[in-house]
């Protein structure tokens, strides 16, 4: 049966045609992250979900037919295979996939799991905005690296561990799998016979580090969808919760996180180097912040990344949506009124930063008439509260109305990130050397640059603190 969300029912036919322009949007959207791909079952739910048509029917009687259709489509608007990003739960592409309708150059491998990766990367070359200034390799699903590995490993066939520390570096898109602890060591110059412990010391205050990015006995952690913030918090009776309780922080996180597959082995894989954001963070969580996405390292105990992402960052879009306390929120809106907009990190409740972030919003979005400044978007769900000088920068101006300016969430990611600067004089800037290979994203840019922003009813910003906004952009 095929209903729906009404309790109306359709054709087979229809749904079929629903959920196919469903999954090819969602098809181009997972093509937007290198290396990334997405399940059967994830897609499946998708799409009945973001149309609102649902089945009872198993998956296997139905999404091959819907995916049809959608590589019929990606064939004939000659655009690459985008069904190469949907796998089993396995990592597989599976045999079917060789009778699929694609739009490309012809392989010169029959095997169909690097057919599908090539296929994959042209997917990636089209769509993604972060792919490597190299253009990307066709990569494997880490399950399906780690099972051929499994077999090389039996075999003479040179070990890929030491290709990998000859090439000497990573990049959270590589997707490479490692096992254990012990492969990951030996990127660093540790030869151990085997290793347990959640970090391994480098010096400096640098550690790596092995967090598992899902719930379990002791932690629920979890890294955000663009993978930039990795929240740990700890579960009541772990028998590492006093961890929580450590008043410094710990330096840099070379952060390999364990990953638990739905099928086949589970494997550790590089997200990024981590550091702990004190502002956001409390005895209930800490918060780690991405502040770069490569790492390199030599074998032998060297080891380098940049710290381009380092810079504090307002995170004013996930402030606005985190958990705030109505009495401390009254409070804050009584300290502004009377021209004190000093918000200290721990206030009487450890949801300090949500409910500070619902007063500075309440005040700017109405100055500015819940309006974006610079593009005019007056839709609620696209519109933040934006820092001038960041949260983090200054505990004295935290709800200060002339601190802030109502963006949409693209704008505001441009700023936050510094990518986009607001002048003295109210006009826009775009920095267009930090704009690389991306070529979208320099379309999108060039339509908010050298724009005038709106005034607003009231506070507006202060040319003061836009000045000190691009001084902290410059040095960070």
């Amino acid at each position: 049966m095929v209903q729906t969300a009404s309790g109306e029912d359709i054709t087979h036919a229809e749904a079929r045609e629903l959920w196919a322009s469903a999954a090819y949007d969602k098809l181009k959207s997972v093509a937007s992250r290198y290396n990334d791909v997405i399940s059967y079952k994830q897609l499946a739910l998708y799409v009945q979900d973001a149309t609102g048509v649902n089945t009872n029917q198993l998956i296997t009687n139905w999404i091959g037919m819907m995916l049809e259709r959608v590589a019929q489509r990606a064939a004939d608007a000659e655009e690459p295979p985008l069904t190469s990003l949907c796998v089993y739960a396995d990592g597989t592409i599976g045999p079917g996939y060789g009778r699929a309708p694609k739009f490309a150059p012809v392989s010169k491998t029959s095997d169909i799991e690097l057919v599908a990766a090539e296929h994959r990367l042209l997917c990636y070359r089209r769509f993604a905005t972060d792919l490597p200034a190299d253009g990307g390799v066709p990569t494997l699903t880490p399950m399906v690296t780690m099972s051929r590995r499994s077999d090389l490993a039996r075999s003479d066939s040179p070990h890929w561990l030491s290709e990998l520390i000859a090439a000497g570096r990573l990049t959270v898109g590589d997707k490479i799998p490692f096992k254990t602890h012990v492969e990951v060591a030996q990127l660093f110059g540790r030869d151990f016979a085997g290793h347990q412990q959640a970090t391994i010391g480098l010096g400096d205050r640098v550690d790596v580090w092995f967090p598992k990015l899902y719930s379990n006995n002791d932690w629920e952690n979890s890294l955000s969808n663009d993978g930039q913030l990795l929240t740990m918090r700890q579960v009541l009776g772990g028998k590492y919760s006093s961890v929580m309780a450590e008043p410094t922080a710990r330096g840099d996180l070379i952060t390999f996180g364990h990953i638990r597959a739905t099928r086949g082995s589970p494997h550790y894989e590089f997200v990024g180097v981590f550091r702990r954001d004190p502002s956001a963070s409390s005895a209930e969580q800490w918060v780690h912040r991405r502040i770069s996405d490569s790492v390199e390292f030599d074998g032998i105990g060297g080891f380098a990344y940049r710290k381009e992402g380092a810079r504090p960052v307002n995170d004013d879009q996930i402030a606005e949506v985190d958990a705030y306390d109505p009495e401390l929120v009254q409070e804050l809106e009584a300290q502004q009124q009377s021209g004190n907009y000093r918000v200290e990190d721990q206030q009487g409740s450890s949801r300090v930063r949500g409910s500070a972030q619902r007063v500075f919003a309440k005040a700017v979005k109405a100055n500015y008439d819940w309006e974006c400044a610079i593009t005019g978007i007056r839709t609620s769900e696209f519109l933040v509260a934006s820092h001038i000088v960041p949260w983090s920068a200054d505990k004295d101006i935290r709800t200060d109305p002339t601190n802030g300016i109502c963006l949409s969430t693209f704008v505001d990611r441009a700023f936050d990130a510094g990518f986009l600067e607001i002048r003295p004089n109210g006009r826009t800037a775009v920095r267009w050397e930090r704009v690389h290979n991306d070529p979208i994203l320099k379309i999108e840019l060039g339509k908010i640059d050298d724009v005038a922003i709106a005034k607003p009813k009231a506070s507006p910003p202060d040319p003061l603190k836009l000045a000190r906004r691009i001084e902290l952009d410059h040095s960070a």
